[in-house]
């Protein structure tokens, strides 16, 4: 993999790098633009069509190069590929289409790594995710994150050839392998309770009663300050879901909002009857949990290291602080240790991706995961 860092995002200098770096037969690039430099996504489209690389790309609330965490600009990834990156539209409709992927099913396990860069505000990210395992199972490991703006605005964040759109997401397919490390350092803090009403990423009602009010009235005495619809936000970066799994970390999820009757929106789908726990967690425990997470994507000795990529949760730097450093200065450390000269990057992403357990794929919040590729 060969890694570009443009200090500004405009759609001519991200067209010139792209026609420097080039696409041979066989390879694409992965273009991460960051929010706070965004460019037009359509002017950027048209200039990238221009040169006749094959891309895709979307826009982060940040972006990772090594142990810095960049708020500019943009990188530019070339890698090899399995053919033209995938769009899915309509992730906002339960009907959307995947369409068919004939080259990578049936391929032997673990032989190909999808690179998943989706809306982070849709409805349906884990149906997504849901159909795609289905189609490919283990033969693909995955990674990825959800793009849009730390503002929660949703907007076109994704790109491709075929333009820049939300409620999408958009694929490319690696022919390498990967292992992958996925931890966040939450720890169960109140609970169960029941999600008894939700659809989509809104819980409704938890254990048959508004669930903000529930949510409020378990935490208020742990808070400082009254708890509001207008400041959830501040409190939920302390204080998340995480949805119960055996035998596993809890799955988090980010209530970023409150709706006009109370409902707690969520970065990522609430499954209807989900039993749930708030987390808590501090410094100590999310570096902690970062250094594990780079430390579990080690490959077996003697493989040949081709890059490493990086998807952080963007509240976990609001969370962290001025020692959010920490954590992408001990996730280096682990990885440099593979290889020294490992190329390093990733994106601050509104939810993370990866396949992890027996291989089946999830969207985590608030969570750090780590992918190593190699032969």
């Amino acid at each position: 993999m060969q890694v570009r860092h443009l200090p500004h995002a405009s759609p001519t200098a991200l067209a010139a790098t792209a026609t420097e770096l080039g696409t041979g037969p066989g390879e694409m690039l992965a273009i991460l633009v960051a929010e706070q430099d965004k460019p037009n996504l359509d002017e950027v489209v048209a200039a990238l069509n221009e040169t006749g690389v094959r891309y895709f790309g979307a826009l982060f609330p940040g972006l990772i190069l090594g142990n810095d965490s960049i708020e500019t600009g943009a990188i530019v990834v070339r890698m090899r590929s399995a053919g033209e990156p995938l769009l899915v539209r309509g992730l906002d409709r339960t009907d959307f289409a995947v369409p068919e992927m004939a080259g990578i099913a049936g391929s032997a396990p673990g032989t190909h790594t999808a690179v998943v860069l989706v809306d982070g505000l849709t409805a349906n990210v884990s149906r997504l995710l849901s159909e795609l395992f289905g189609r490919l199972g283990n033969c693909v490991h995955y990674i990825g994150g959800g793009a849009g703006s730390l503002s929660l605005k949703q907007e076109p964040c994704v790109f491709s050839r075929d333009g820049a759109f939300q409620d999408a997401a958009v694929i490319g397919f690696i022919p390498r392998g990967s292992t992958l490390g996925v931890r966040h350092g939450w720890s169960q803090f109140h609970g169960p309770v029941v999600a008894t009403r939700a659809a989509g990423n809104v819980i409704y009602e938890l254990n048959w009663q508004n669930a903000f009010d529930v949510y409020r009235d378990a935490l208020q005495q742990f808070v400082d300050e009254p708890i509001t619809k207008h400041n959830i936000f501040q409190i939920t970066k302390s204080f998340p879901f995480g949805i119960f799994k055996e035998g596993q970390e809890d799955v988090v999820r980010d209530p970023v909002a409150v709706d006009d009757d109370g409902g707690l929106i969520c970065v990522g789908e609430v499954p209807e009857n989900a039993v749930l726990n708030v987390l808590n967690g501090d410094s100590d425990s999310l570096i902690a949990a970062a250094t594990l997470a780079a430390r579990d994507c080690a490959p077996a000795t003697g493989t040949v290291l081709h890059g490493a990529m990086i998807v952080d949760c963007v509240s976990r730097t609001i969370f962290l602080a001025e020692r959010f450093a920490e954590e992408l200065d001990a996730v280096q450390e682990s990885l440099r240790k593979l290889d020294s000269q490992i190329p390093l990057w990733g994106m601050l992403s509104l939810g993370e991706i990866s396949s992890h357990g027996e291989g089946y794929v999830e969207f985590f919040n608030k969570t750090i995961v780590t992918a190593v590729f190699h032969d």
